[in-house]
């Protein structure tokens, strides 16, 4: 019988034709991309312990976040409002009242409530709406004045947070209801995947400019009525809502409305709704999201922000001594073979393997089930504690080591994966990517998966691993394998931008 992905098994229980209810889908996303100071913090909102209500009317609301945003940015504020601010603002505990304060209270509120259409509206503040004047601080050619007021200022601010939360969906759900916009871009009177197809094809023509390369041949016709449609949804998505996110809040109200079945992760299914779309991906996508926004795997399900504040105590932890990398085969030798171990069995977790089609160990698979809760959730090898441990291990080799393994890594990799199996008697394939295994060489030349997060999968969140490397590499870091593995673009010039653009255009196989 053929076994399920962790990323099928996870959403099996989302696998049936019954829609799921209005904004369900925004219960899982937002949560997942709150800073790591923010973990503690927004419990302790929650809970009354940090006082979020601003204004002292009795309720927590907009205008809190819109007078605290102004305090921070030296509008006028009434006096006792100030003091009240003053006295409990600074929620990360620095000392002072600033726009980080700020920043933090309006991600909660969105947090909690989601982003409504009328939240980004000035006329919604008209109470707060403090004017100032400004000059450029750059000479211009010619003399201008600028009229700003904490509104608009406020709903920037806003939208900003927002967007990068995904935070907009509830927005996206009311302009749909009050039909400000229209997901039934066919016209038949329901938003179904045939619309879905349709809106993603849009997409891909006019928007995803880095696949933009095929010929008109080569592109399903789409009638010229339903490309106008297409393009007013996301028109409005993209100004009114000021959204990055259309193509994924289309998704998940679609998901929502029609529920969801293993068909619509078959490129089939989309080419029977119309010829020759299947190739675009919209089925790999729609399984990929679903895995992230419908899990109930708690082995599998990773928040970044958590796993930066767990690493950064357990590494602290390995310096003082508290604590030491572990033996994971009781070989009595920290080395790379227990980084292998750690990849794989996090590759076995991804993949759904179990004990029988495992290259590792019994012994080795025992101590990741049984004695690895590294984070001390309670979970013994979850996601968290082998992503600790790939990058525990790989920081803690020296300069020599890590240039040793880096250098050659995939083929030491597939070596010692080779090497186990024929202990087991297993065939290596199922570890290596796309399931074939590599030439062992250092070579420029050598394919690399894209696999940057070492996640045991090549998809969009490779992407943003690199990204958030490259944006902030004293908060994310990848692993040497994920180093490796990441650098697709101009391989052998280290990871760069171009190898981010690169995995995403792979996503696209049009093979």
């Amino acid at each position: 019988m053929k076994k399920l992905t962790a990323a099928a098994a996870a959403i099996a229980t989302a696998l049936n034709a019954a829609a799921l209810s209005a904004n369900a889908m925004f219960e899982n996303v937002p949560a997942g991309r709150i800073w790591d100071e923010e973990i503690e913090m927004f419990p302790m909102m929650e809970n009354g312990d940090l006082v979020t209500d601003i204004d002292g009317n009795g309720s927590f609301d907009l205008n809190d976040c819109a007078l605290l945003y102004g305090y921070t940015l030296s509008y006028e504020t009434d006096e006792a409002i100030a003091e009240n601010i003053v006295s409990t603002g600074d929620y990360d505990n620095n000392g002072k009242v600033d726009r980080n304060d700020a920043e933090h209270l309006i991600r909660f509120y969105l947090l909690r409530n989601g982003l409504k259409i009328n939240d980004l509206s000035s006329e919604s503040y008209t109470g707060i709406n403090a004017q100032y004047t400004f000059e450029p601080d750059v000479p211009c050619h010619c003399d201008r004045q600028f009229e700003r007021s904490l509104s608009d200022d406020f709903t920037d601010e806003l939208s900003i947070q927002s967007n990068y939360l995904m935070a907009s969906y509830p927005a996206f759900c009311e302009a749909e209801l009050s039909g400000n916009i229209s997901c039934d871009v066919n016209g038949d009177g329901t938003y179904d995947y045939a619309d879905l197809n349709y809106l993603w094809l849009y997409g891909y023509n006019h928007h995803f400019f880095m696949f933009n390369s095929l010929s008109d041949e080569e592109k399903p016709a789409v009638p010229e009525e339903i490309t106008e449609r297409c393009k007013a949804a996301y028109d409005y998505v993209t100004s009114e809502l000021r959204c990055d996110w259309f193509y994924e809040y289309a998704e998940m109200y679609c998901i929502e409305k029609n529920g969801i079945t293993s068909q619509q992760f078959d490129e089939a299914y989309f080419d029977s709704l119309l010829d020759g779309s299947g190739k675009f991906a919209l089925a790999k996508c729609l399984k990929f999201n679903c895995g992230e926004w419908l899990s109930d795997n708690e082995y599998t399900e990773y928040n970044g922000a958590l796993f930066n504040r767990e690493f950064t105590e357990y590494w602290n932890m390995l310096g003082s001594g508290e604590v030491q990398l572990p033996d994971t085969d009781g070989d009595g030798v920290i080395g790379t073979a227990d980084l292998f171990n750690t990849i794989i069995y996090s590759e076995d977790l991804q993949s759904g393997y179990g004990a029988d089609d495992s290259v590792l160990p019994e012994n080795v698979r025992k101590f990741f089930s049984e004695n690895c809760d590294i984070n001390g959730n309670g979970l013994s090898g979850d996601i968290h504690d082998l992503k600790i441990l790939d990058l525990a291990y790989s920081l803690g080799m020296s300069e020599e080591e890590a240039d040793e393994l880096y250098s050659n890594f995939q083929c030491s990799y597939s070596a010692y994966i080779e090497m186990l199996a024929d202990a087991n008697g297993i065939s290596a394939v199922k570890y290596h990517p796309e399931k074939l295994s590599p030439a062992c060489t250092s070579d420029v030349d050598v394919e690399r998966s894209g696999d940057a997060n070492g996640d045991g999968n090549v998809d969009l969140s490779d992407a943003v691993a690199i990204m958030q490397a490259l944006a902030n590499p004293d908060k994310y870091q990848l692993s040497y394998a994920g180093r490796f593995n990441g650098d697709v673009c101009n391989t052998g010039d280290g990871i760069t931008v171009g190898d981010a653009q690169a995995i995403q255009a792979g996503l696209l196989d049009l093979e």
